[in-house]
């Protein structure tokens, strides 16, 4: 074997159940990722470096071939849309961040209608059957522990809006944001993402994240519209099985 083409791949611990897979030649690292388990599932994300290098990309099939050998047979790599790495295609996925300016925030709060209130985040959550399965999801602590004061409902005769927001190895990201389809147009979404993203400012966070699906348009100008920018290129998710 030449020595000089060895590729060494460590498990290391990055934040709770994470673990960022580290790929070196000669002691120097040539690729790293994020290993996230999930129910049924592995998630690999945050490839690095994000160049188009068809070098790189066989160093990601060499992490897939290293998780499946240690019994991950389920993987979701999430990787720059230019990469083709195989698999099935799940979509595309467009990163965003904020930077949690309170008094820029707070100028797009509107009263909310009479009869509705907020009101912290519970299992009485809107949505169908997917919606409630993915707050289950993020509650479970997949993405890091829940942040209680940015993770809220709109309530008025039942719940009518909820936000899920987490710490995500201490970034705050938004897991879910929901409005019941028959109130939506009357900006509780808005309402909802601006009072989250001041208690976040309040708690003393500077910034917040999420990934949007890029054809999910109607979410997109939402988050956009109190200041979220996409700050990285658009990403690809390849779902690989052995």
């Amino acid at each position: 074997m030449n020595l000089t083409d060895l590729l060494v791949h460590e498990m290391v611990v990055d934040w709770g159940s994470n673990r960022r897979v580290i790929t070196t030649r000669n002691g120097e690292t040539v690729f790293e990722c994020v290993v996230r388990p999930a129910p049924g599932l592995t998630y690999v994300t945050e490839c690095l470096p994000q160049r188009d290098d068809p070098a790189i990309v066989e160093h990601l099939a060499e992490v897939l071939v290293h998780l499946q050998g240690l019994g991950m047979n389920d993987i979701v790599a999430v990787h720059p849309e230019f990469w083709d790495v195989g698999g099935t295609d799940c979509g595309r996925i467009v990163p965003m961040w904020l930077k949690l300016d309170s008094e820029m925030i707070a100028s797009f709060e509107r009263a909310l209608p009479v009869g509705y209130r907020i009101a912290p985040f519970t299992n009485d959550l809107p949505g169908d059957d997917h919606d409630r399965g993915v707050f289950e999801e993020i509650v479970s602590g997949q993405y890091g522990p829940l942040i209680d004061d940015a993770s809220l409902r709109i309530v008025a005769d039942g719940t009518k809006g909820a936000i899920a927001v987490t710490e995500d190895r201490g970034v705050p990201l938004i897991g879910h944001l929901v409005v019941e389809s028959g109130q939506r147009g009357a900006g509780l979404g808005k309402t909802l993402l601006v009072r989250s993203m001041l208690a976040l400012a309040s708690a003393g966070y500077a910034d917040c994240r999420l990934n949007v699906m890029a054809e999910n348009f109607t979410a997109r100008r939402l988050y956009r519209s109190i200041g979220f920018v996409q700050d990285r290129a658009t990403l690809k998710a390849s779902r690989v099985t052995s």
